[in-house]
């Protein structure tokens, strides 16, 4: 259906749309968590270096070039050192890199905002003081120290940029949002799915809905039809002659009153109102008198009507008598109904392990089993040819309905030598003076 479709596109939608504003957001939360705890490890990591070449700095009289470029290599920094204010090249061949001017910006903050002015070599002669701060343009660590020495001051400035960050920092990124994307589809697909499944019983239940409506139109509009019609040929009939259709509109709105009552009892218990009302009963009291009230309908039709009961007395139990009593006359009805003249119906009771068990068993044409369980459904009859007014195919489905109420089960077996039988099964609920 054309609503249903749009009910699941729309729902598909929404529920992608949930999901993925939570799914971003936590993303972005992690996202942030790890930037933020990666730059604080970067930065530490930075720190903890430079303290280690200060201190190697500050407890060595004679500074090798060789110790200079692993510092660099090792750490991923530039140093520039002076020696009362003469700068140490140790790297002359690389005119090409920013190293200098990343060290004239850290040095210019430091005087600036530390107060660690490495041009003043004679300042600080006696006392260290070392500045350890980040650059925001461009993006890096900076340390500037002045050292004392007994010969003047040694000055270290010292930088990281953070350009190897900034690629992790994307690939993370990248990498999360692949990841968030990922996920967004696999909600999509999930979201499709899961509220295909959501709505695919509404669907079912709408399309039932349907077919009941106009099952039950059509079992309304004939005896309608006949009483309009009845009603009409009235007007041109002679008083004597208009008893045959009033029978016909007697008998036609009788059957209208019949279906009218089972759409009741299945609207009753669709809605969850229809209730029980658990009473004494005993359970073969009840089936005898299926059994005599059917007996001249039986005997009629030229049929073997016959009724089993157990040996031992039966206890009596605490349920709805007249609402069984309409489950067994519903069976009964059926039986006698499709049976052929000439067969046998059988009414029968037993006792089983924790319950009790009614079977009525018919010869007639038998049920196929892959008709069994559609036999319970809402205006279905198995042989469409067999269409009496008496019938309208509610009654199993009400049956149905009953002994669930009663927490039993009703189930239709073959019966052996051809025919069908009906098997109700309840629990046991004795009845007790005391309840």
């Amino acid at each position: 259906m054309p609503m249903f479709k749009r009910l699941h596109k729309q729902f598909a939608l929404f529920s992608t749309g949930i999901t993925s504003l939570i799914l971003a957001a936590m993303t972005f939360v992690c996202l942030f968590i790890s930037e933020t705890d990666a730059s604080r490890e970067s930065y530490l990591t930075f720190h903890t270096n430079t303290n280690t070449m200060l201190s190697y700095l500050s407890s060595q009289s004679i500074i090798s070039h060789q110790w200079l470029l692993e510092m660099e290599d090792n750490y991923g920094v530039h140093i520039r050192i002076t020696d009362n204010g003469k700068e140490l090249f140790y790297r002359t061949l690389d005119s090409g890199t920013k190293a200098p001017r990343l060290f004239a910006l850290a040095e210019e903050k430091a005087a600036e905002s530390y107060g660690v002015d490495v041009s003043d070599s004679n300042r600080n002669q006696y006392t260290a003081n070392t500045a350890v701060f980040t650059l925001d343009t461009p993006s890096c660590y900076a340390a500037v120290s002045l050292l004392p020495r007994e010969s003047g001051s040694l000055s270290a400035t010292i930088v990281y940029p953070l350009d190897r960050e900034r690629e992790q920092v994307l690939r993370r990124r990248m990498l999360f949002l692949g990841a968030a994307g990922c996920g967004v589809l696999l909600l999509w697909i999930f979201s499709w799915f899961f509220t295909r499944r959501l709505i695919k019983p509404l669907e079912e239940g709408q399309k039932k809905q349907n077919q009941f409506i106009a099952a039950a139109s059509h079992e309304l509009r004939t005896p309608l039809a006949v009483i309009l019609s009845s009603t009409s040929a009235l007007r041109g009939t002679p008083p004597k002659k208009q008893e045959q259709f009033l029978s016909h509109i007697q008998e036609e709105g009788e059957r209208m009153n019949r279906l009218i009552g089972d759409l009741l009892s299945l609207s009753s218990a669709d809605s969850q109102s229809w209730v029980i009302h658990p009473e004494r009963a005993e359970p073969d009291t009840l089936l005898l008198n299926i059994y005599e009230k059917y007996q001249p309908l039986a005997h009629e039709k030229g049929l073997h009507w016959n009724v089993l009961l157990p040996d031992t007395p039966v206890p009596v139990q605490h349920w709805d008598s007249g609402r069984i009593s309409q489950v067994l006359g519903i069976l009964a009805d059926n039986a006698v109904s499709y049976t052929p003249s000439g067969g046998s119906v059988s009414l029968e009771l037993h006792m089983k392990k924790g319950g009790l068990e009614y079977r009525i068993c018919d010869s007639g044409p038998g049920i196929p089993d892959k008709e069994k369980s559609a036999v319970f459904q809402r205006f279905y009859r198995l042989d469409e040819s067999h269409h009496d007014k008496e019938h309208f195919g509610l009654g199993l489905c009400i049956a149905e309905e009953i002994v669930g109420m009663h927490k039993g089960r009703i189930s239709v077996e073959d019966t052996p030598g051809g025919g069908a039988s009906f098997v109700v099964r309840l629990q046991t609920n004795v009845y007790s003076i005391n309840r």
